[in-house]
This record gives structure tokens, sequence and C-alpha cells, in this order.
């Protein structure tokens, strides 16, 4: 190892947080594949977020080297797998999949939601589906979090949040109809049809998100809906419908 990467590494582990910094964009400039496991052992023990931020670019482009190094740093218990995930979840490695999965159901929420991000990120099917699984959480951070992640999976998870509009549960039924007005045209237009059955037959939760996904899609059927809803007689439906028409009119 040459004397420049030594001082380097010194200076990644010094005191202060501005020389560690610019020790890391050092190393991510100029370090070859030899100082993996020194990055990813950097990168789990650093604490400063900006500091972290670039140690996660110098191991993410140094994939081939850092990513089974990652892979192994997922075994070890706390919070330092959220930046483990957070860089797999810039590398997307589909082979990921089976070792982020099991942090899922992760009893700390932030290596949980930082799992689902990075599935979401990964998109591939049985990372969709295990993201799906989670749907109807009514814990605020961790609803919201999968809805995130969901969003970022996109049109990949169009399908299984329409089937989950038949769920039994209405709170699984209303984050699919959230996710899919988060997801938007095209990608929502699959789910069309599925969000067109939620609003003639279900419980308002869920048909308020519902239509405000339908009404971002250009179908003609979707104004004949919201006219019916803005001229019926529940309050509410009516001023939303109401805006939603008024929206897809100057949009157009």
């Amino acid at each position: 190892m040459s004397s420049s990467l030594e001082r380097a590494l010194r200076a990644a582990r010094h005191d202060d947080s501005s020389v560690r910094q610019r020790a890391a964009f050092w190393l991510g400039t100029h370090g070859d594949e030899s100082i993996a496991e020194e990055l990813v052992s950097l990168l789990v023990t650093e604490p400063d977020f900006y500091v972290r931020e670039t140690l996660t670019w110098a191991v993410v482009t140094r994939s081939v080297s850092t990513y089974p190094l990652l892979v192994q740093a997922l075994a070890d218990p706390g919070p330092a797998r959220v930046q483990v995930l957070h860089a797999l979840s810039k590398i997307r490695e589909p082979a990921s999949v089976a070792e982020i999965l099991p942090l899922a159901d992760d009893e700390d929420d932030a290596v949980a939601a930082k799992a689902w991000w990075a599935l979401g990120r990964i998109g591939t099917p049985g990372a969709v589906a295990a993201l799906v699984d989670h749907l109807g959480d009514e814990d605020e951070f961790r609803r919201r979090e999968l809805t995130r992640a969901l969003e970022q999976a996109g049109e990949a998870a169009v399908a299984g949040l329409a089937t989950r509009l038949d769920d039994a549960d209405a709170s699984v039924r209303r984050h699919a109809a959230e996710v899919l007005l988060g997801i938007g045209d095209p990608a929502a237009r699959v789910a069309a049809p599925a969000l067109l059955r939620v609003v003639e037959h279900d419980d308002k939760e869920v048909v308020l998100p519902a239509i405000e996904a339908l009404a971002e899609l250009g179908l003609p059927e979707v104004d004949d809906v919201l006219v019916r809803l803005r001229d019926g007689e529940d309050a509410w439906l009516s001023i939303t419908a109401g805006w939603l028409l008024t929206d897809r009119h100057e949009r157009t």
C-alpha cells in the first residue's frame, strides 16, 4: 500500500470530521480496490452524516469489491445496518434481495424502513411482493416509509397494489390507494379498473385516495365518476370531487 493511501486511511479516523471528510473524498477519488475492506469498516463506524455520505459514494463506486463485504456487514446487529442498506440501495444488486428481506421485519424501525427503501430501489418481483405484504401498518413512520419505498418501485409495484385494493382489511385498501396516488399516471393506469371498483363500493376513507389517484389519469370515465360524486350527498366527497374536476379541467 502506498504511503499516500496509508496517510489517507489514518486521516479517515481523525477526531475532526472535516479532516475525515477530506480523507474520505481522497480515498473515493484515488483509492484502489485493495482498500475495499477499510472503506466498508469506515462506513459502518463513521458518526458524521456528511462523512458517511462521502464514504457511501466511495463504497458504491467500488461495488465489485465492496458488495460482498456489505452483505457480510448486514449480519452484525445494530444501527450501522442502516448505512449498509443505504449503500446496497444504491448498488441495486438483485442478488442482495435475499439478504435484505429478513431485515424488512426488523424490530428496529429505522433498519426496517431502510430495508424497504432498498427493496423498492432494486424493484425485483420478490422485493416488491415483500413490500406489498407490509401494506396497512397504522404506525405513521412505518406507513410513510413503506409508501416511499413502493413509490420508488413505481410501475413494478402497480399490479400488486391493484390486487390489494380488494383486500379484506380497509387499512390495506386505503394504503394501496395512497401509494397508487403517489405513483401516478401512467403507471397507475394499470390499476384504474380496481380503483373504479373502490369508488363504487368502498368506504369513504378508501374512496378519497382512490379518486385522487384516478384524477391523475387521462381517462374520460374519470370525469363521469367525479361529477357523480360532486353532485352526491356526501359533503366531503362532493367538495373533493369538485376540486379534482376543477384541477383536471385546468390541466387540460
